[in-house]
């Protein structure tokens, strides 16, 4: 917990053994950006024909769902994502939260 390669492990070892596979993920906590439902489905597909069908049905599904989602959040976690340092940093940063949480934890138990 708060490595992100290691926490990516799973994920990345069932796609390299030909899984397909849904994930989602939320950025909400982890960037301060409550209430703005910035998040990610990432879907694996078999091939781009499949992918391009899978997307006409998540089209179809979430689009009566809302129209105009707000995109300043999103615009943030893709700004934070894009840039290396950026993205290091929140890791980093992430990380040491895990770290202070599970050392918190472990206080609370003596």
């Amino acid at each position: 917990m708060g490595n992100a390669p290691q926490d990516a492990f799973a994920i990345r070892k069932f796609i390299d053994d030909g899984h397909l596979l849904a994930t989602v993920q939320s950025f909400s906590k982890n960037f301060g950006l409550y209430g703005q439902r910035v998040g990610a489905l990432s879907i694996v597909c078999q091939d781009p024909n499949e992918a391009k069908k899978v997307l006409s049905q998540m089209k179809t599904t979430i689009r009566p769902m809302y129209s105009n989602p707000p995109r300043h959040g999103a615009q943030l976690v893709k700004t934070i994502l894009e840039d290396d340092r950026l993205t290091t940093d929140f890791i980093d940063q992430c990380s040491d939260m895990a770290d202070r949480i599970g050392s918190d934890r472990i206080n609370a138990m003596r």
